[in-house]
């Protein structure tokens, strides 16, 4: 089992970590590795990565796995090839057959259409590496060169630099390996980056410079004790924030999907606070507090994003005179938040829940969560009935319980009669479209408003937008009380965890 943490490195912290490790013993070697996979990801697509790798003289054959696309922890197996020299060994998946994640490859292969594995992506890494103490021992690795895919015969191949630092427990506890990435980030130029080479790889060999966006995924609650569903929900919700995060802070950035993707991994993130905050033991309620500051930091960009694409649009198509929007001081770019030093430390917080567990958690199954879920149904079904007399401060807190709500649905949606969750879900979600464009038309014309003394022309966006504001709310209304009328999904649930 390999426990590692990852981190992307400036140019200015390349040089000085390059430096301590040399001045530690570090010595240099070539790694060249050759990546396999289906044509269609099939082994990425289930968390595998497989290769060749050449060290020095040496060549070694590799099947990792991992528990998700930002873990820490991944089950790597290791097999020296005899290979004559000058040339490249051929693979041989079967070589991994006596591991389980040999077995799980195989049965992958037997299972898929697709199970041809073929060449996909090459790396050509100079590694700088170091073991640095006794009873606590990890190891440094400084790698730098780049990642090679050639995703059509008739294009130019791809490429993409890699300038990153790897530290790995080799002996000793998890809160060392923990104590040196804290010390790590001390320095501005050092970030948090959970994307693999094999997931980078994967992506060029699409065509595409950039990871796509992490989604959320689908839990399982089935047969959970409540601290084992706490541990998954906040380990999926970390790997929607993580991933995202370290895509928009590398130097290839990212696009407004990701922005998008990470303010919903944020909003999952403090649903689950929210809901688990009473039943465990340590303070993961102070996590709330950042997760809610970067959130909005990530909100005003959301907001540019909309104006750009949804509102503009509709405006000019409507002959609105072009008017250009300020650019506000304190709406930071999302990679400026993201290597705040506080941010960093964060989200290794984050990253230690899968290394460290919670500790104590109430005992028990994963419906002692049920009371609470049927709490925030019954205070937003009566918020839904008073939406006319709310104002817009209301109005907001209204569609953020909603969120929370359907986030709290979802982390148990395993253990819901799936047609029940289908018709509520479909109500929740028309409903917080609907606030949704409600409050984005709100927020646009505070924007306009903002520069009217200055610029006359914005009193015509005004006026437009004012005018879908009767319409909008209309629909928000019709939406709550379609709301207010569906059958909670957790009736049934909770009557089969009574019996």
């Amino acid at each position: 089992m390999e426990i590692e943490l990852k981190f992307q490195l400036n140019e200015q912290a390349r040089h000085s970590i390059d430096a301590q490790l040399r001045a530690q013993g570090g010595k240099s070697k070539l790694l060249e590795a050759y990546y396999f996979d289906t044509v269609a990801g099939t082994l990425a697509q289930s968390g595998f990565s497989l290769r060749l790798r050449k060290e020095g003289r040496a060549w070694f054959q590799t099947l990792k796995s991992a528990r998700s696309a930002a873990s820490a922890v991944r089950a790597e197996h290791n097999v020296r090839l005899q290979v004559k020299a000058q040339s490249q060994p051929q693979l041989d998946p079967v070589l991994h057959a006596a591991t389980e994640e040999g077995v799980r490859l195989q049965r992958l292969l037997s299972h898929s259409a697709d199970n041809t594995l073929a060449y996909r992506y090459a790396t050509h890494i100079r590694r700088l590496s170091v073991q640095i103490g006794a009873r606590n021992r990890i190891e440094y690795s400084l790698d730098n060169g780049e990642i090679n895919a050639q995703p059509d015969s008739n294009v130019s191949p791809l490429a993409l630099p890699v300038c990153e630092l790897e530290i790995e427990l080799v002996s000793g506890p998890v809160r060392g390996l923990l104590s040196a990435a804290r010390k790590l980030l001390g320095n501005p130029g050092v970030c948090i980056d959970v994307r693999s080479k094999a997931q980078r790889g994967g992506a060029l060999v699409n065509g595409s410079l950039i990871v796509s966006p992490a989604r959320a995924t689908r839990l399982n609650a089935n047969g959970r004790s409540l601290k084992a569903l706490v541990e998954a929900v906040l380990s999926n919700c970390a790997q929607q924030v993580l991933v995202n995060a370290s895509q928009l802070v590398s130097i290839e950035g990212g696009g407004p999907e990701h922005v998008h993707q990470l303010r919903v991994g944020l909003r999952r993130l403090r649903s689950a606070i929210a809901l688990f905050g009473k039943f465990v033991g340590s303070d993961i309620a102070a996590w709330d507090a950042k997760a809610k500051q970067f959130a909005a930091g990530l909100g005003g960009n959301r907001d540019i994003d909309v104006m750009a694409e949804r509102h503009w649009p509709r405006l000019r198509a409507a002959g609105a005179p072009l008017v250009e929007l300020p650019v506000h001081d304190n709406v930071l770019p999302p990679g400026d938040l993201i290597r705040d030093a506080g941010m960093q430390q964060w989200m290794l917080e984050l990253l230690a829940v899968e290394l460290q567990g919670l500790g104590e958690v109430t005992e028990g199954e994963w419906h002692l969560v049920l009371p609470v879920i049927r709490g925030w149904i019954r205070q937003c079904k009566k918020d839904a009935l008073r939406f006319e007399s709310f104002d817009f401060e209301q109005r907001h807190r209204l569609r953020k319980r909603l969120k929370r709500l359907r986030y709290a649905l979802e982390f148990i949606e395993s253990e819901l009669p799936s047609k029940a969750y289908k018709r509520y879900s479909k109500a929740l979600t028309n409903v917080l479209n609907d606030l949704g464009d409600y409050n984005d038309l709100r927020v646009a014309i505070e924007a306009y408003r903002g520069i009217s003394e200055v610029d006359p022309r914005a009193w015509f966006a005004i006026g437009w937008l004012m005018a879908q504001m009767p319409k909008a709310e209309r629909r928000c209304i019709k939406a709550l009380a379609v709301f207010h009328a569906a059958k909670d999904p957790g009736n049934d649930c909770r009557a089969s965890a009574r019996r």
